[in-house]
């Protein structure tokens, strides 16, 4: 079933705003003014020059309240305003080139579509293409199942075996003298892209052992030497589905045999990774295990009685650190009448012995069940200097025993699964047919949460990241809804919702579109010649993320960039390659429509250089194909915020999920005004300067009274230039008043530019910039 609904969520707030606060209310004769109720005295105005998304706030002394005049005149101050809001305008506007972008769409406007997105089809068509691709990791488990079973039916056990394997802890280890010690001989590692450019071997799998297992005990040779049928069929699945990611068995008896094979071993970053682990636990306090037990074991007595629940077997098992206790009394009562443990060494041999027990209905009925999991982080990857995570869901069956000595018994040979990157899953759902705020997420069965946008499974302790503890079971509602009560930039979108299930899955997928511009989709088209010489600028980029052709399934693609690959695609070099020729056609029509922007900021950064007073920092534009462009006015070495517009800033670029901030923020407001944003700066002179600013305006085409977001350009400068562009308007006055008697420099006056959402960008206090403004502030 394929569903439809639709809700108003709170995401940045479309219109100019003013601060919350009971102590102003509207003057009915202006939009522009606001009156104090109380005699603090305050004067609002907007620089109009920038579609009002800056405000201007006055107080001080120097404000009468008497019938809302004030010594310096509401005239005065909206001069100062529209004086600033007409140099900054006139800034932005001939740095970003936004003028000349927008002409330049609009000179192509005519042999544009605008189509609008149908959300039930799209849903179902990401729907299947995702069930598509998770049957294919279904039927390489099935594999590995079917191999496993062969294997172990004409095996027979050998209690005297002799057998090497490569003991994943021990491979390339080297006694003193030189020579590799027992299972540890060579063993090729290469870093490998596919695999997080982890050092691994995909010809061959390897064996990881608990440090408890001793790896030459008679099960555990037994059990790896059957196990080796596996790596044929390991090799033959990731040849068959290059996608595939780890594939794995895991033998009851204790191993573990992992696809491709991998180094773990007691190196600084492994011991630095488990350090972390280990922190994580907290001994508190004392189980009382002995009131939990009685009331286990009653409850299975009266269903066993009463011959009700599911009738299958039943087991209590406790997992503990320790216990204070011995709870003979307990067992004695309830559990000795029919089961003999002698000592408690027994128990470990018993505990294993319960997996059989409870896994003998599926073997006898031969019930291979498949098994998905919830969300859970890579371990692999789960290190002390982890910026980010790759979250995971794992395919899972069982294997039996098919002997027929053993079939009645119900023997569990163990377990076999794949991994899947749900990151990979996500990309099935491409980024430009969602538009500027949409986006897709997967739910699984219970409601959880399996991947969103939203979803933060890391928190920051110090320096460090660490896993949340419930991050693997986050309902839609507490990544959908603010959860802070404080909001920070909002803006007002009503989206619509659509949603399907994955078949043969217990997943389901959701897709959100936004309402107005969010339901069309822009189609340009072009000749491959002109778009190709124009994407071959070096000014030019591709969000890395995006699948603008398959690279990861032959090696010899991988290397490539999105760009480089699409290149190729469309010069015909290499007839293997898959592109998505829909997304490609938009961007050979993006790069032509913004190539004549790269002529136009070289010229503009040649005359600045001529120029005493150096501006801007560097001009740049995002498109809704993830073209993107950018150019500096300044020398490499003195851009303020230098991780701006890279990977490191995933905020400023597009990614797997979101298109950047600046590109978002801007298709809210109409296209032409600028959104400003504050940003801390990461670069060399950082310290001495702690914020810049960025200013971005949307580009919007409208075909058949249907208006699409085309591109978003914008401009990134130094805070100190928007200061000194204030001060010095602030120093004017009317003609008509005579010469200025106060201005924002006065003490006993405190002047304020704040933004849309209420953040304060310019004041005298050089810490208030980056806060929002309050009623405290105000009353300060």
């Amino acid at each position: 079933m394929v569903c439809g609904c639709s809700a108003l969520l709170p995401l940045p707030n479309p219109r100019p705003t003013m601060p919350a606060t009971p102590n102003f209310h509207a003057n009915p004769s202006s939009t522009s003014r606001w009156i104090p109720r109380q005699p603090m005295p305050v004067a609002w105005t907007s620089v109009q020059k920038t579609s009002a998304l800056l405000w201007l706030l006055l107080l001080g002394t120097s404000l009468s309240p008497t019938r809302g005049q004030a010594k310096i005149p509401l005239e005065t101050v909206k001069l100062w305003a529209d004086t600033f809001g007409g140099d900054l305008y006139n800034t932005v506007t001939k740095y970003s080139g936004s003028l000349l972008l927008q002409k330049k769409y609009k000179d192509v406007e005519s042999s544009l579509k605008i189509e609008e997105v149908d959300g039930l089809e799209l849903v179902r068509k990401f729907s299947e293409d995702m069930e598509n691709m998770l049957r294919r990791k279904v039927e390489a488990v099935q594999n590995l199942v079917e191999a496993a079973e062969e294997a172990d039916l004409n095996h027979e056990f050998n209690e005297s075996l002799v057998f090497d394997y490569y003991n994943s802890v021990l491979i390339n280890e080297r006694d003193e003298k030189g020579n590799f010690v027992e299972l540890g001989a060579e063993f090729l590692l290469e870093s490998n892209a596919h695999f997080s450019n982890l050092p691994v071997n995909t010809s061959i799998s390897s064996v990881q052992l608990p440090t408890n297992v001793y790896n030459k005990d008679p099960d555990i040779l037994n059990g790896v030497y059957m196990s080796e049928a596996l790596n044929a069929v390991f090799v033959e699945n990731f040849q068959r589905d290059p996608t595939l990611t780890w594939q794995y068995f895991g033998s009851a008896t204790g191993f573990f045999r992992i696809y491709p094979g991998i180094l773990v071993q007691a190196d600084r970053d492994n011991r630095e990774h488990f350090k972390l682990l280990v922190e994580e636990l907290m001994v508190k306090g004392v189980g009382v295990v002995d009131q939990a037990l009685r009331e286990a074991f009653q409850i299975l007595k009266q269903f066993q009685e009463a011959k009700q629940g599911s009738l299958c077997n039943q087991a209590i098992m406790l997992i503990s650190d320790g216990a204070v206790e011995d709870y003979e009394p307990v067992f004695e009562k309830y559990n000795w009448p029919d089961c003999k443990i002698s000592t408690l060494a027994d128990t470990q041999e018993n505990v294993m012995e319960y997996l059989h027990v409870l896994s003998r209905p599926m073997v006898i009925n031969h019930d291979h069940d498949i098994i998905w999991t919830e969300a859970y982080m890579d371990s692999k990857l789960l290190s002390s200097q982890a910026q980010s995570v790759m979250l995971l869901t794992t395919v899972a069956m069982p294997v039996f025993s098919k002997k027929n000595e053993t079939r009645s018994h119900g023997i569990l040979l163990g377990v076999v699964g794949s991994d899947v990157a749900l990151r990979e899953l996500m990309k099935l759902a491409p980024r430009y047919k969602l538009g500027v705020h949409g986006y897709a997420f997967l739910n699984t069965n219970n409601g959880y949460i399996l991947s969103h946008p939203d979803l933060r499974p890391l928190y920051r302790e110090g320096k460090k990241l660490k896993p949340k503890p419930n991050y693997n079971s986050v309902d839609l509602s507490e990544v959908e809804w603010e959860d802070q009560a404080e909001s920070k930039r909002v803006l007002f979108l009503t989206n619509d919702y659509f949603f399907t299930d994955i078949s043969d899955t217990p997943f389901s997928l959701g897709v959100v579109l936004s309402r107005g511009h969010g339901e069309y989709i822009l189609l340009g088209n072009t000749s491959v010649e002109e778009g190709l010489h124009d994407l071959l600028h070096p000014d030019l980029a591709l969000a890395s993320d995006w699948i603008y052709c398959i690279t990861d399934i032959d090696p010899d693609h991988r290397k490539l960039s999105q760009l480089e690959a699409m290149i190729r695609f469309l010069t015909r070099k290499d007839p293997d390659l898959e592109c998505d020729e829909e997304l490609v056609r938009e961007v050979l029509f993006d790069a032509v429509v913004t190539a004549p922007m790269e002529a136009y900021w070289t010229a503009l950064a040649l005359n600045i250089s001529k120029e005493s007073e150096q501006v801007v920092d560097m001009a740049f534009l995002g498109t809704r194909a993830g073209l993107l462009r950018s150019s500096l006015f300044v020398g490499s070495e003195k851009v303020s915020d230098r991780k701006f517009l890279t990977p490191e800033d995933e905020a400023s670029v597009f990614t797997l999920d979101r298109f950047p901030l600046w590109y978002r923020q801007a298709s809210e407001h109409p296209a032409g005004s600028f959104v400003f944003n504050l940003r801390w700066a990461e670069g060399p002179e950082s310290a001495g300067e702690p914020m810049v600013v960025t200013a971005s305006t949307a580009v919007a085409v409208t075909v058949d009274k249907k208006t699409a977001i085309a591109a978003a350009v914008g401009v990134q400068m130094k805070l100190e230039f928007l200061q000194r562009k204030f001060w010095a308007a602030t120093r004017q006055c009317s003609t008509v008043d005579g010469p200025c008697t106060q201005s924002c420099e006065d003490s006993d006056l405190n002047c304020f530019v704040i933004d849309n959402n209420g953040f304060i960008l310019i004041s005298k206090r050089s810490q208030e910039p980056g806060i929002k403004l309050r009623k405290k502030s105000i009353q300060t």
